[in-house]
Order: C-alpha cells, then structure tokens, then sequence
C-alpha cells in the first residue's frame, strides 16, 4: 500500500507536468500558425493594418487578450518584405503554479516572427 502510495504520487506529478508542456506547445503551434497566417494577409492586403483583423484569425486555443500581434511596416507597397511579430502571454493558459517542484514554465511566447514580400 505504501509503495502504491508512493508510485501513484509520483505518476500523477509526471502526468500534470506533461499535460501542461502539451498546453504550451499547443499554444505555441497555434501562435506559430497565427505568424504565418498574418504574414499572408498583410502581404495580399497591404492597406489592411487594423490589428483586430490579425487577431481575429487566431486559433481558439489562444485568449486574444493575451495577444499581440505587430506588423511592420505599416505603409507597403509591392516588392517590400512586411514583417509580422505575435507575441503571447501564457499566464491563462497554466494550471499549474509556476515554477511547479522545480520546473519552471515559460510565461510568454514572444518572438514569433514572419517575413513576406508584398504583392
């Protein structure tokens, strides 16, 4: 009974540590897609610089709130690279408190960035 105290203990610190890394890599593909997606937009649409507009084409995982997103330059013509950055605060996203017996977690995903030509 002790030792299945014990493991069980044990087994249930690893799965709680492991579900919130999966939260946060979640959390980062979708910061990473949402890069990407707005590079996209702001190289086809380059007079469309209203912020809404990139954040609304976040994914659901990620609190809007929480999110930054930067486009620059703000004035494009064709042939000039627009570089898009999006940064996340994960304070939302965590269960657990961090740092949690030792293992500390990131608190913000920030310097995600992607760069386009406009066309």
């Amino acid at each position: 009974m002790v030792e299945f105290a014990i493991v069980l203990t044990l087994s249930l610190i690893i799965l709680m540590v492991t579900i919130q890394f999966a939260i946060i890599g979640n959390a980062q593909l979708a910061v990473t897609q949402l890069s990407y997606a707005a590079a996209r937009h702001a190289a086809v649409y380059p007079t469309d610089n209203t912020n809404s507009t990139y954040k609304n084409m976040a994914s659901p995982v990620l609190n809007q709130a929480n999110l930054t997103v930067d486009v620059s330059p703000a004035g494009r013509t064709f042939g000039v690279p627009v570089t898009v950055t999006v940064t996340y605060d994960l304070k939302g996203n965590m269960f657990l408190p961090n740092p949690f017996l030792g293992v500390s977690f990131p608190a913000q995903l920030s310097g995600i960035q992607t760069t386009m030509l406009t066309e």
